[in-house]
């Protein structure tokens, strides 16, 4: 014990370690693990645990107070939650699992230290692969950069080593050396587990021989007594044997004859049950063809759609083609408004050099119109004057001439002032008109001035407008250029899934080979078997005319019949159970493991019953012999009254005679008297002669004695083995009622295992059917994505049409600096600019209406775009997941063709062991020929021989039958399973236990035969002790001896049995040749 324990250092070791560290940082309050005996208690693993899982299966762990079995069953139930945390979420196989026992009793032991590192190894597993695996991360990265290490290489023990725990999803990539590992270690502990059963089995013994002692007491008292009743019984119908003697010999040639039609029946019986058989297994093949056919056209369905794929993706790489070319015009489009917009810009800075060169050209204007009015002011001064200066000459001249004519007083006056009040008429009119034309001209200069600010202000309008469109053609440039950008990474996705359409349309393209070859041989394989069907339907028409000759062939037909039907029932049952078990290995070993330890309770209960048939056997044969031994004990009873009868008569005759038997007188004197007298001499010689008789029958009297007590000796023996087989019989009946209750365990997980293959079938249905909604899904995504291309084509023309009006305005723009050229020439041209102006005006208002209604429809069309692409974005994800889910029924699909092809393997090595099972039966038929012509030869027990033989022979083939039906169970079972060459080896070795069985079975049964016709050879000769009897068959033990008196007698048959041996060989011989179509499950 003090090697086993583990030291102080070790144990802090294991404290300090990472395991250890890593549980401690999991806890609320660290400090309360002080030492080992805390953390063996299992209360803080547990508690561990529920963080991981806050709802386990098992929830019983209670404080263990140093309990030892309180410890087991709280380690057990954390065994128990790690295992189905790991079956049922995370998908895993736990293949070494800590052992509880020595956890719960001896923690502190080397090999307790060691398994309570693997439980804390599987629960590191169960944190770091569980939906809160962040929190348990995130502590980890809190601890020191070592423990981090340790707990990292930890950690790869578990997830990436297959030696603790097997993932299923990484099967496939294990090597074979870590699987032959693995497959050793169970076998190890396989054997461990059956040497521990063994020794708990030896210890339960002992204590069932004393309770065995009690009852077989019990019952050889009521044996006793059942003794009793037989002897009574025995001697009542001993009269009523010799009457059915004769009649026995007259239902003998009935009986002979019928056994003969019951042979011929058999035969034909058994060949159609086999027919049967190979008609379900032919059935069986032409429905999987047709589900081979209907997933051929499914694959030629899928072939359309890829044919389609490959269409679109055509149209998308000219599509993608037409993108580019739009992309680069787009570029060049680009390059051109950044040239326009740099243009635009120095037009402006051109705008206002005009513009401050328009203020000087007016500031001129106003100084010139102030010139203007001075010299018209002048002018009009001058014009006056010399217009006055016109009329006083006119007016001194007149006045001159009328001076000379008339008086020089009174015309001078008169003259002056007509002519001042003419001259200043007229001034008053010039100054009327002045002021008018003044006012004219101010007018004008107004109106100029006016018209000239408001052109100023529309021109600058006009350039406002103008600049806008620039900002929103250029917002318009910068969304465009999104989308060229946009577009790009949605042209390389639609590259990357081009090409992950093309890989998986190849793949498809090899499975869909592969499938049409697997096709075109199982439609060759369906044309045999459906020749070979009709074969068999015209031999089973055959059949069925033969068998309706006899009531007793329909009975044993309606028998065959419900057989049958229980048969299909259990076949259907078993595959059904069979797909279950794909998911379910974990419980299949456990449950396999139970199976062999049951097949081979079965198989010793087998041989027990064998032994207690055989000893039964031997129990009638000696009661028969007792019987034959008491009838002769009886008659020699009779015959030792009737001898006493005698004695006692010659006694009283010698009485009368006078010679008295006890007198002791001389010699001489009785001699004298008796030869005196003629009677006393022929009492004498009749005497002697009944001494004689006398003496004769004392001889036969011990004889008879001597066997008296050897058949006594026999019948106590006989009793006891009686009461023994009795015993063995009861215990043979309560296993055989706790195996059927193991057996109703069994077929209940059965159930449970069907169910679950239920729901697993009707998920893959429903997958299937998600995976044809989601393929139509992306061909409506297709279509509305061909209308989102051509709206987008659409925008594109839409685009170049406001380019070009874009570039009219441009053309618009610099007709515009033509003219603020010209302004020097306003005036000549101020009326063709009004009318241009307000040409203009009208076409940009035009313009300008039809920009915002394009703003709009592009931005409606913006909004559609982005819907779009959201809508074009999640239809992406759908298919990722999509493919991903095409991905894994393709990796399911080559898992599939993987396990079909194991099951031809396996198919093929069936056919070989059941070749060398039917050149076996060969083997037996043809000893069975031997024995017939030996019970032939014996003519007295031909008929009673012939009976137990053909009986031995039927349990036989029943035998034969039963077991060849648990094999092809078996191995419909193993079709399903993953783990094929363990089930290989598996079936070999009960094939190879059939044969071992078989063989000793007959082996038992010639012997038991030979046997039987020796002792009952031998029975009737009463004056033959048993001592030769045994010495004889002492002789006769080996097989060897057995065979040379087999062939001693005569070779020479009845011609009736010949036939019968003949038919039956031929249709095992039948049997034999043709091909084993049957499959596994």
């Amino acid at each position: 014990m003090s090697s086993n324990m583990a030291t102080s250092t070790e144990i802090e070791e294991f404290l300090k370690g990472p395991l250890v560290t890593w549980l401690l940082s999991c806890l609320s309050n660290p400090d309360r693990l002080s030492d080992y005996e805390d953390l063996a208690d299992g209360i803080y693993i547990h508690e561990v645990y529920l963080l991981i899982d806050p709802e386990p299966v098992h929830q019983s762990v209670v404080p263990s107070l140093r309990n030892a079995s309180v410890r087991i069953k709280n380690f057990n139930t954390i065994v128990k939650n790690i295992k189905s945390l790991y079956e049922e979420e995370l998908c895993q196989i736990v293949l070494v699992l800590p052992d509880v026992l020595i956890i719960g009793r001896e923690p502190e032991s080397k090999q307790g230290l060691e398994n309570m590192k693997l439980l804390l190894l599987l629960l590191l597993g169960c944190a770091v692969q569980c939906p809160n695996k962040e929190t348990f991360i995130e502590r980890i990265k809190e601890l020191p950069v070592e423990s981090q290490h340790a707990l990292v290489d930890c950690i790869k023990q578990v997830t990436e080593n297959q030696d603790i725990v097997l993932s299923l999803d990484n099967c496939e990539g294990v090597p074979t050396e870590v699987m032959v590992s693995n497959v050793k270690a169970l076998a190890k502990e396989r054997d461990r587990y059956l040497q521990t059963w063994r020794l708990v089995e030896e210890k339960r013994n002992p204590s069932i021989g004393n309770s065995e002692c009690q009852h077989l007491a019990v019952e050889l008292a009521d044996l006793k007594s059942k003794l009793r009743k037989q002897r009574l019984e025995l001697e009542e119908k001993s009269e009523h044997l010799t009457e059915s003697r004769d009649e026995l010999e007259h239902h003998k040639a009935l009986i002979n004859r019928m056994k003969a039609e019951m042979l011929e029946l058999r035969a034909e019986a058994r060949s159609g049950k086999a027919y049967r058989d190979e008609v379900d297994a032919l059935r069986e093949r032409a429905e999987r063809c047709d589900r081979l056919e209907s997933e051929i056209q499914r694959y030629k369905d899928k072939l359309t759609d890829l044919e389609y794929y490959k269409s679109r993706v055509e149209e998308l790489r000219q599509d993608n083609r037409v993108l580019d070319e739009t992309r680069e015009m787009l570029e060049e489009q680009l390059a051109k408004a950044r040239k326009r917009g740099d243009h635009t810009l120095e037009l402006e800075s051109t705008i206002l050099q005009y513009k401050q060169a328009i203020n000087e050209i007016a500031l001129e204007r106003d100084a010139n119109a102030e010139k203007l009015q001075q010299l018209i002011e002048e002018n009009t001064n001058l014009s006056l004057l010399s217009k006055s200066n016109q009329c006083v000459d006119n007016q001194s001249v007149s006045s001159v001439d009328l001076n000379d004519l008339a008086s020089p007083g009174s015309g001078d006056n008169s003259l002056s002032e007509q002519l001042t009040s003419s001259a200043q008429a007229k001034a008053l009119r010039l100054e009327l008109e002045n002021k008018r034309l003044l006012s004219t001209i101010e007018s004008l200069h107004e109106n100029a001035f006016y018209e000239s600010g408001e052109r100023i202000l529309e021109l600058e309008k006009e350039k406002k407008k103008l600049s806008l469109q620039v900002e929103d053609l250029e917002e318009t440039k910068r969304r465009l250029s999104a989308q060229c950008t946009e577009y790009e990474s949605k042209f390389t996705k639609l590259e990357t899934e081009i090409r992950k359409i093309n890989e998986s349309y190849q793949n498809l393209e090899l499975q869909i080979q592969v499938r049409n070859d697997e096709l075109d041989n199982m439609n060759r394989e369906k044309q045999k078997l459906e020749w070979k069907n009709k074969e068999l339907e015209l031999n089973m028409e055959i059949n069925k005319q033969l068998s309706n000759n006899t009531e007793e062939i329909n009975e044993y037909k309606t028998k065959l019949a419900n057989c049958e039907k229980e048969i299909k029932k259990c076949k259907e049952a078993l595959e059904s159970k069979a797909e279950s078990l794909d998911k379910l290995t974990n419980k299949l070993e456990s449950m396999e493991k139970e199976h062999v330890s049951l097949t081979k309770q079965i198989e010793d209960q087998e041989n027990e019953l064998k032994k207690y048939n055989d000893l039964k056997r031997e129990m009638d044969e000696l009661d028969s012999k007792y019987q034959v031994d008491k009838n002769t004990l009886s008659v020699l009873q009779n015959d030792l009254v009737n001898e006493k009868l005698k004695t006692t008569h010659l006694k009283n005759s010698l009485d009368k005679l006078g010679l008295a038997m006890d007198d002791q007188t001389d010699a001489e004197n009785i001699l004298e008297k008796i030869l005196s007298s003629p009677e006393i001499l022929n009492a004498v010689k009749k005497k002697l002669g009944v001494e004689h008789f006398n003496d004769e029958s004392s001889l036969n009297n011990a004889k008879l004695e001597v066997d008296l007590k050897t058949s006594q000796s026999q019948i106590s023996s006989l009793t006891s083995q009686h009461t023994a087989l009795q015993l063995a019989n009861s215990q043979l009946v309560a296993e055989k009622e706790e195996l059927a209750k193991e057996l109703k365990q069994i077929l209940a997980n059965h159930n449970e295992l069907l169910q679950d293959q239920m729901t697993m079938t009707k998920l893959h249905e429903q997958l299937n059917m998600e995976y044809e909604s989601v393929v139509k899904e992306i061909k409506v995504l297709k279509s509305t994505l061909r209308d989102v291309k051509n709206e987008n084509k659409t925008v594109k023309e839409q685009y170049s049409q406001l380019k070009v009006s874009y570039e009219s305005l441009q053309a618009e723009m610099e007709q515009l600096k033509f003219e603020s050229h010209s302004l020097s020439n306003l005036r000549a041209e101020h009326s063709k600019l009004k009318d241009d102006f307000r040409i203009l005006f009208t076409a940009n208002e035009k313009l300008k209406a039809d920009f915002r209604a394009l703003q709009e429809e592009h931005k409606g069309n913006h909004m559609e775009k982005r819907k779009l692409t959201l809508s074009l974005t999640e239809l992406e994800g759908e298919l990722a997941n999509r493919d991903d889910a095409i991905s894994a029924l393709s990796v399911q699909l080559s898992k599939y063709q993987n396990k079909l092809e194991m099951a031809t393997k396996m198919n093929a090595n069936l056919e070989d062991d059941r070749r060398k099972l039917m050149e076996h039966v060969t083997n037996l038929l043809a000893q069975y020929h031997e024995l017939l012509t030996h019970s032939l030869e014996d003519k007295d027990h031909y008929h009673e021989e012939e009976k137990n033989f053909s009986d031995k022979l039927n349990n036989l083939h029943r035998q034969k039958e039963k077991l060849e039906e648990k094999i092809m169970e078996h191995y419909r079972k193993l079709d399903s399973c993953s783990s094929s060459s363990k089930k290989k080896s598996f079936g070999a070795n009960l094939v190879r236990k059939v044969r071992k069985a078989g063989s000793e079975l007959i082996n038992k049964s010639r012997k038991s035969w030979h046997e039987d016709s020796l002792r009952k050879d031998r029975g009737t000769d009463s004056d033959t002790s048993l001592e030769d009897v045994r010495s004889k068959q002492g002789d006769l033990e080996t097989p060897g001896t057995r065979r040379t008196l087999y062939y001693s007698g005569d070779e020479h048959a009845s011609s009736s049995t010949n036939e019968q041996e003949e038919k039956m060989s031929r249709t095992l011989l039948d049997k034999d040749k043709k091909p084993t179509t049957q499959e596994p499950g």
